[in-house]
């Protein structure tokens, strides 16, 4: 502790900046991911809706 900065009360060392910067962008990615796939299946959805074949009894 002794090389250490001294920081005001309340504000991360910079090592956890670091962690919270990593973690934040991996849960942005995530929600890109699922963002897309979500997109991706409504896109599928519809295309089967318009190119099911009609069966008629």
């Amino acid at each position: 502790m002794e090389n250490e900065p001294l920081l005001p009360k309340g504000v991360p060392s910079p090592k956890a900046q670091s962690w919270g910067a990593i973690i934040s962008i991996v849960i942005i990615v995530l929600m890109v991911i699922i963002g897309a796939f979500y997109a991706w299946g409504t896109r599928i959805a519809q295309n089967r809706a318009f190119t099911a074949p009609e069966t008629t009894q």
